[in-house]
Parts: C-alpha cells; sequence; structure tokens
C-alpha cells in the first residue's frame, strides 16, 4: 500500500503527540490546562483525555475503556478522526474489529495486518484502521 507524504507526515505527528499523551495523564494540574489551551485553540476538536473528539461519526463504535487522546481535523470538507483507548478488553484488536463488523463494517485487506497488531476496516462512508499494542489502542477514522 502506497501512502501519500502528507499522510505519512499527520501519521507521524500523531504518534509524536500520542507519545507525550502519557506524561500529562500522570498530572492533572498540567493535563487539565493542556487540555484547556488545546481545546480553545482548535475550537474543540481536540481531546486529551475523556472523551471522543467533536464529530465522531456515530456508526464507528469503540470498545470500552479511557479515553487518552481524541482529534479531529477537516480538509477539502472532509473530516478524519484519531482518538486513543486504554481498553479494558483482554484482547482489544480482536474486540475492536467485532464490534466494527457488528456496525457493517466489513475488512479492508489491503490495510489489514492483524498479525501485526493491526485491522482495517469500511463501510460505505468511513475507513477505519485500528492499532494494537500492549499500552493500548489506537483507532484512524477516515472518510472514503
Amino acid at each position: 500500500m502506497t501512502t501519500s507524504p502528507r499522510v505519512r507526515t499527520v501519521t507521524l505527528a500523531l504518534i509524536a503527540a500520542l507519545g507525550f499523551v502519557p506524561l500529562l495523564a500522570g498530572c492533572d494540574a498540567v493535563g487539565g490546562a493542556v487540555n484547556t489551551a488545546v481545546t480553545d485553540a482548535t475550537g474543540g476538536n481536540v481531546s486529551l483525555g475523556g472523551q471522543l473528539p467533536a464529530g465522531w461519526p456515530s456508526e464507528v463504535p469503540v470498545i470500552d475503556g479511557t479515553i487518552l487522546f481524541g482529534a479531529g481535523t477537516s480538509t477539502s470538507d472532509k473530516q478524519g478522526w484519531v482518538v486513543t483507548i486504554d481498553a479494558t478488553s483482554t484482547d482489544p484488536l480482536a474486540d475492536a474489529r467485532t464490534q466494527l463488523e457488528g456496525a457493517g463494517f466489513v475488512a479492508d485487506k489491503s490495510a489489514s495486518s492483524e498479525s501485526s497488531g493491526v485491522v482495517a476496516m469500511k463501510n460505505d462512508t468511513y475507513r477505519v484502521v485500528v492499532v494494537a499494542n500492549s499500552d493500548g489502542i489506537l483507532y484512524t477514522v477516515t472518510p472514503l
């Protein structure tokens, strides 16, 4: 699968940002202040914990757990989102896949590699890529 330089850049930026989330989680005062500043600066499109980002599509279910980070962005009149969750499930990747299938999503074989902790699903409206590791699970939702 070939990705554009813009997609790679956004992905790397999100991964770098996610590396700082655990540092903020340990300090409620700093985390709250940063969350407020980020929310003010982005118009509510970023959450550093506790809730899905503004505009998250209701047709995309997420597994149970603590939402650590969420963000939404808009380009060319299309909205996209990312969210990380500290899952309560013992097998979050399988559970995420099962939930998405239950919501009408089908496997996107071109982007899935469950053996390496990645599942890609799509419906008529969105592509959802779910990545899991021992630290949690990351959902990326993009319009088709």
